[in-house]
């Protein structure tokens, strides 16, 4: 009697043959050791729905519950992983951290600067039912809607970006009714800087864009020891021995007659720039260092303030180059992983959703740092690199592949089979 086995099915969607995606069964030893040490922040009905939805995050191409709920063979219906994500007794952003530090941990080398990255993302949303959604300016679209503001920091550390938590942006209007206490874009930044649990001595280095340059970020960093670099807008005033300066009328003079040309290293590239530096007092901040600096080809001169007075002048333009980080980490998580793909009415769900996707590129993570581990010893580097985010999700695939060709051959008694899945597994 012949035996039906059900082995892995690629699934496409029509007119898109070369999206194929494989249904999840058993998890892949590779991202084992990812997952292990966070089983015990959840109960054991609400492990399946964690571990699963993170993994079809991080292999799938569409990313609303349904749609992850097909990708998991053997899984429960997709209402139970929307009452998971709104009902289920789990600390979201406990389990992140968790995460966070267990990779910083493994990535450290001591005396390596920290970066803690602070910047923010909208999503457009058409539901009027859906909770905390607001009136806003689309910064990228340049016109009114509703959605969701929502603010992301991450550890950038050695060339990898780790994600430390997202936080959905509540108005006041909207808070009382969903029993949230209202905080402001600005307090939401300080709170995220003080959950970090980094000691002093520790050489962490806050960098954000001109939003965040205000007197809570400030006394958040300056309240743990550390540092902080970010963009001033162009009508705030420097005061320097009594006298009042505003930026946009002295950044110019200030590098056209005392800037020097120095090449400087971001993320990726090295480049030319032109940088000057001043100290001096602002209003809210206090006695700070004032960088200017303009790329070569550029006209425009971006002023970096820092409250590290004895920071060389091309060192802050070449840390704050690495806040470049968080804007790739957005791109990324909206493009792949469904950053603003999710269609849940719930605000604990939508909280829950930003920080699974924060999860699942973490795993990602794993994943290719696993496969420098495979290819040598790679430690002593100073900088690491990691493939491109569409190639992670492709190892994954194939490792979630390989899972399910082996899991049929275990249990098949046709030795045809068990030859063809061995050529498949060869290949």
């Amino acid at each position: 009697m012949r035996c039906f086995l059900p082995i892995p099915v690629w699934e496409s969607k029509p007119g898109q043959e070369d999206h194929r995606m494989v249904t999840i069964g058993r998890i892949p030893r590779l991202v084992n050791s990812f997952f292990r040490p966070q089983q015990r922040f959840f109960s054991k009905p609400a492990w399946p729905h964690f571990r699963g939805l993170v993994m079809a995050m991080a292999v799938g191409l569409e990313h609303t519950v349904g749609r992850l709920n097909a990708l998991l063979r053997g899984h429960t219906h997709r209402t139970n992983d929307g009452e998971f994500l709104w009902r289920s007794r789990w600390n979201e952003s406990e389990v992140l951290r968790a995460i966070a530090l267990q990779q910083f941990s493994r990535l450290y080398r001591k005396g390596e600067p920290l970066y803690f990255v602070i910047d923010d993302t909208q999503t457009l949303k058409r539901a009027k039912k859906m909770e905390a959604v607001g009136k806003l300016y689309h910064h990228a679209e340049k016109r009114y809607a509703t959605g969701h503001t929502i603010l992301k920091a991450c550890l950038y550390y050695r060339g990898i970006t780790i994600p430390w938590g997202s936080w959905l942006y509540v108005k006041r209007e909207h808070a009382a009714g969903l029993d949230v206490p209202f905080a402001t874009l600005t307090e939401l930044a300080a709170r995220a800087i003080e959950s970090l649990p980094l000691p002093p001595h520790f050489p962490v280095t806050v960098l954000f864009d001109s939003y965040y340059l205000c007197a809570n970020v400030a006394r958040a960093v300056e309240n743990k020891g550390w540092h902080y670099i970010g963009v001033a807008k162009s009508n705030r005033r420097l005061t320097i021995e009594g006298r009042s300066h505003r930026l946009n009328r002295y950044a110019g003079n200030v590098v056209r007659r005392c800037g020097k040309w120095m090449n400087i290293t971001g993320l990726r590239r090295t480049h030319s720039y032109r940088v000057a530096e001043r100290i001096g007092t602002m209003k809210k901040l206090g006695e700070v260092k004032v960088v200017f600096s303009r790329r070569r080809g550029d006209h425009s001169i971006l002023a970096l303030v820092t409250n590290d007075l004895q920071r060389a002048r091309q060192r802050v333009v070449g840390d704050y180059l690495r806040r470049w980080s968080i804007e790739l980490l957005i791109k990324d998580e909206k493009q792949h992983l469904g950053l603003g793909a999710y269609r849940v009415l719930r605000y604990r769900a939508v909280v829950r959703h930003l920080h699974l996707v924060d999860c699942a590129y973490a795993c990602l993570t794993h994943v290719g740092l696993e496969a420098q581990r495979a290819q040598g010893d790679r430690k002593n580097k100073t900088v690491l690199r990691l493939p491109p985010i569409q190639q992670l999700k492709a190892d994954l695939r194939r490792a979630v592949w390989n899972e399910a060709v082996k899991e049929v051959a275990k249990v098949s008694h046709e030795r045809t089979v068990i030859r063809r899945l061995e050529k498949l597994l060869a290949a």
